[in-house]
């Protein structure tokens, strides 16, 4: 089983990237919400959203990551929500958590590709 790698220890909140929901729709109606992750910017991430969050009254279950470069001023990518927080929990990526969100250290551009591929081959085994 993976272990939960906090830091913890004078871990800073006040400077973080706050990863606000944004909500989009499948040509099938279906809502799905985008959370980001900035290069180089610590970032505040819900652990939960789909507790927290919902569309027309209903709770979303699907959530992914948005994955964006400051070096390329571009979009890497994006991933299954899910599968990129658990690489970042056993990997040690998480600075602190105080039970609703998570601090989220800054990765850098390599981190940010390694975290996408990772995940993708995760969610979708045959990768």
């Amino acid at each position: 089983m993976a272990q939960n790698k906090y830091v913890g220890e004078n871990a800073d909140w006040t400077k973080a990237f706050i990863a606000e929901p944004h909500f989009y729709r499948r040509p099938d109606g279906t809502a799905f919400g985008v959370l980001a992750i900035n290069e180089g910017i610590e970032t505040i991430m819900p652990k939960l959203p789909q507790e927290r969050f919902q569309v027309d009254g209903k709770q979303i279950g699907e959530w992914r990551i948005l994955l964006y470069s400051r070096t390329k001023h571009d979009v890497l990518g994006d991933t299954d929500f899910y599968a990129a927080m658990r690489i970042l929990v056993t990997g040690g990526y998480i600075l602190d958590d105080n039970g609703e969100n998570v601090l989220i250290q800054a990765l850098t551009l390599t981190e940010l590709d390694a975290l996408m591929r990772q995940a993708a081959r995760t969610d979708n085994p045959e990768q």
